[in-house]
């Protein structure tokens, strides 16, 4: 799917406006709240802190996240989804992760991706 995507624009909307706003607002307010015991949100390393070195990584913005994905982990061994890297954020906060699929994880991969309409899709992609 990612391949027959590749080079063609995110544009992410919903039949029913309601439901648009809804999940819009539902995964905004999670990007946004503190969680965890180091009481962080995915905007504090994501948005506030993109382009910074954690460890010896590089903090990826939030805006365009979603244009790679899936993407091939080193640490993984095999191809993973935005569900499960969510997973992986919210147990580096020290936070209990929600269940694969689950209300949360789609709303707030629906914010994610509403949030980089308009950019071109270059996944599948790679990290270590």
């Amino acid at each position: 799917m990612t391949y027959s995507s590749r080079g063609k624009a995110m544009h992410i909307k919903t039949a029913i406006p309601a439901d648009e706003i809804s999940w819009y607002d539902r995964g905004r307010k999670h990007f946004y709240a503190k969680r965890g015991q180091l009481n962080m949100s995915c905007a504090n390393c994501h948005q506030d802190n993109a382009g910074n070195y954690i460890r010896a990584d590089i903090l990826r913005p939030a805006l365009s996240h979603v244009s790679h994905f899936p993407v091939y982990r080193a640490k993984w061994g095999s191809l993973g989804t935005m569900d499960r890297r969510y997973s992986g954020c919210n147990k580096q906060v020290r936070a209990l992760p929600f269940k694969t699929q689950s209300d949360e994880y789609k709303a707030l991969e629906y914010f994610h991706s509403y949030m980089s309409n308009d950019i071109k899709v270059n996944g599948p992609g790679s990290r270590k």
